[in-house]
């Protein structure tokens, strides 16, 4: 059967929810620097600290969270079913394919990660794929990658 391109769309409740976010991050920054310029610490020192998170925060952030839930990287070998329904979705949502992680716990779960489309991760548990049937799982990917196509 030959699949369609068909487009996810945008979501603007979640641009607005990301873009508050980064709004929110920026005030903790703004008030981070606060505190240090109020502790005496000059304004050049301050820059550097906070250019220093705010660049360890943007490389760092999607492995912190793949580690925080026991997730690492799968192969098309080791997960060919995964692989292979993330590259049809991909294909009809016009999305270069991302990484895709599976974490080992029982909790069902699955997310999207990543700064762009082209640095995406998408990740699910153990858990969510044994409990749900591969229709169904395919749904849940196809939301992932929805957040994907979002960015």
């Amino acid at each position: 059967m030959p699949t369609t391109k068909t487009s996810f769309g945008r979501d603007p409740g979640l641009q607005f929810r990301m873009m508050l976010t980064l709004f929110l991050l920026g005030a903790l920054y703004v008030a981070f620097a606060a505190v240090l310029i109020g502790a005496g610490v000059q304004g050049p020192v301050i820059l550097l600290i906070c250019g220093g998170l705010a660049l360890l925060q943007l490389t760092t952030s999607d492995k912190l969270a793949l580690h925080a839930m026991g997730a690492r990287e799968v192969t098309p070998q080791e997960a060919p079913e995964l692989h292979a329904m993330i590259e049809r979705l991909c294909i009809q949502a016009d999305l270069p394919k991302p990484k895709i992680a599976v974490a080992q716990t029982n909790m069902p779960n699955a997310f999207a990660l990543g700064r762009s489309q082209q640095s995406a991760t998408v990740c699910a548990t153990t858990g969510i794929m044994n409990m749900l049937s591969p229709a169904e799982l395919e749904g849940v990917m196809a939301h992932e990658l929805a957040h994907v196509k979002n960015r």
